[in-house]
């Protein structure tokens, strides 16, 4: 069976539990289904030769879980942030677009504490734009897809902000 369709499918598997997660109301349960959904679309990223995607989906599940127990400081950001350049820099073979992934999820995990919900959403569009260059082009075109989509539904989600601070 060819490799693209098996990452694909793995990467579905993936999506869809990134989607199921806006469906979660407790804050443990959606950080483990997300470990379960970076882990899924990391080795799909790995099967179609994007180890820095695997390395940034990594990073993530190791933040995710930290902050379930630990005070998320500027420092552990800094950690955070340093580790994943440092193993990104040994394993990236794509030049300019296998950073992107390390881009995205740096931005991401540097913002992760923003209390204005639009700037944060305003991040994860940036960070979605990263990855769904990256995704495309490995050939993981079903986690593009749902990178445009996710994209798409922060833009929806900060009209609506908006259009209630107006009123």
């Amino acid at each position: 069976m060819n490799i693209v369709l098996i990452a694909n499918g793995i990467s579905l598997m993936g999506a869809l539990l990134m989607v199921g997660v806006g469906l979660l109301k407790k804050k443990a349960q959606i950080i483990l289904v997300q470990c379960v959904q970076f882990t899924l679309q990391g080795v799909a990223n790995l099967m179609l030769g994007g180890a820095t995607g695997l390395i940034a989906n990594i990073i993530s599940i190791a933040r995710n879980l930290f902050c379930l127990k630990f005070a998320y400081t500027a420092v552990w950001k800094a950690v955070f942030l340093a580790v994943q350049v440092a193993l990104s820099a040994g394993t990236n073979e794509m030049g300019f677009i296998g950073w992107l992934p390390v881009i995205g999820v740096a931005i991401y995990t540097w913002c992760l504490d923003l209390k204005d919900e639009v700037k944060l959403k305003i991040v994860m569009i940036i960070g979605q734009i990263m990855w769904v260059v990256y995704d495309f082009t490995l050939m993981n075109y079903v986690a593009s897809a749902f990178d445009m989509l996710t994209m798409g539904s922060n833009l929806i989600g900060i009209w609506l902000i908006l259009r209630d601070r107006r009123h």
